[in-house]
């Protein structure tokens, strides 16, 4: 069996859709809807995602940083798309030209855009940091950022279009003062002449839990996936549904020690675990996770019937399986869901169910 077979990921793209149409209705409401594909899109493949994400009702795509907007432009010409992870050796050009919506930071930034991007207009939306102290403009230096944004949108090189930030999403205590933090700082934007039309701060938890914060729009990232913001709420729970489900097929079969093999391990992105950690699903039957290696998984034996090499079996990610999901994943190697779906290799195969 050549190795490519022995492990793939299932992406359904009709749960992803659903998903983004549920959290239009539930976390959005009448605000904008923008769908966060950074880290290629979560694991699940950049382009696919979306593509699927803008038939299913996203208004924009927050793409973090410029490469992966201009990669994405070939395939979705007209669709907003926010970059915010911007490095000095960018080219801001091209990312004017692709008509790319730029998350400013810094009057680095600004000046940037200045020398590089004379005769054209640049779409920006300047970011104050709240408290999460993330890529954000700190509030001692948010008078003199919104000014020079004034001077340049005077003279026609930039649009702000929009003031955002990052809530820390710690407690609704610190994202209510985070908000009242970001109000403060659009009357000083105000004051210098600026008239932003978007404003943004919510995420997926805040959303949910914080209607007032939705504002113009909401960015949405790990929940349409089907992994939960929330510690003590599953994406089940919430009504949205796994998109993700990674699969391996058994490579051996060790009666005499009642093991089972399966070829993948943490070297292709699945999360090492103490032994004897977790579980995963063949035939609807939990087999304990006695060791994640490099290269391959060791399964203890199952109560009922016997595994052959072929068989398939799931590690996370799909409930009709009986499979553990991304976010048992992660408690067992005390990280967050994000990373158990973020971190599988570009050498996993994705095949995608139009379902």
């Amino acid at each position: 069996m050549a190795l490519e077979d022995s492990f793939w990921l299932d992406i359904s793209l009709g749960n992803f859709r659903a998903n983004v149409a549920q959290a239009r209705s539930q976390l959005a409401g009448s605000a904008r809807l923008m769908v966060a594909v950074k880290s290629d899109a979560y694991g699940h493949g950049g382009a696919a995602i979306a593509e699927a994400a803008v038939s299913a009702g996203a208004d924009a795509l927050a793409v973090l940083d410029i490469p992966t907007g201009l990669a994405l432009r070939e395939t979705l010409p007209d669709t907003p798309m926010l970059a915010w992870l911007i490095s000095p050796h960018d080219d801001f050009l091209a990312a004017s030209a692709a008509q790319l919506t730029l998350g400013i930071s810094h009057s680095w930034q600004l000046d940037a855009i200045a020398r590089q991007c004379e005769g054209v207009t640049t779409t920006v939306h300047l970011k104050i940091d709240t408290g999460l102290h993330r890529n954000g403009c700190l509030l001692e230096r948010w008078p003199a950022l919104v000014t020079k944004a004034r001077e340049l949108e005077r003279a026609g090189l930039i649009d702000v279009e929009g003031i955002w930030s990052h809530l820390a999403d710690t407690s609704l205590e610190e994202d209510k003062r985070s908000l009242e933090r970001f109000h403060d700082a659009l009357e000083v934007a105000h004051a210098a002449g600026l008239s932003p039309t978007i404003h943004h701060i919510a995420a997926s938890a805040a959303a949910k839990d914080l209607p007032e914060s939705r504002l113009d729009m909401v960015r949405i990232g790990i929940i349409v996936f089907g992994v939960s913001p929330f510690d003590e709420r599953s994406a089940d729970e919430l009504g949205f549904a796994p998109v993700m489900a990674l699969r391996a097929t058994i490579t051996e079969v060790n009666e005499k020690s009642a093991t089972i093999t399966v070829g993948m391990g943490f070297a292709h992105g699945l999360m090492p675990l103490p032994p004897s950690t977790g579980w995963v699903s063949w035939n609807g039957q939990r087999l304990s996770l006695q060791s994640v290696e490099p290269h391959h998984c060791v399964l203890g034996w199952p109560e009922t019937d016997s595994p052959a090499v072929g068989d398939v079996v799931t590690l996370f990610g799909d409930p009709a399986e009986r499979s553990p999901r991304a976010e048992d994943w992660a408690a067992w190697s005390r990280t967050i869901g994000d990373e158990v779906i973020s971190a599988m290799s570009p050498s996993v195969p994705r095949r995608y169910l139009s379902d």
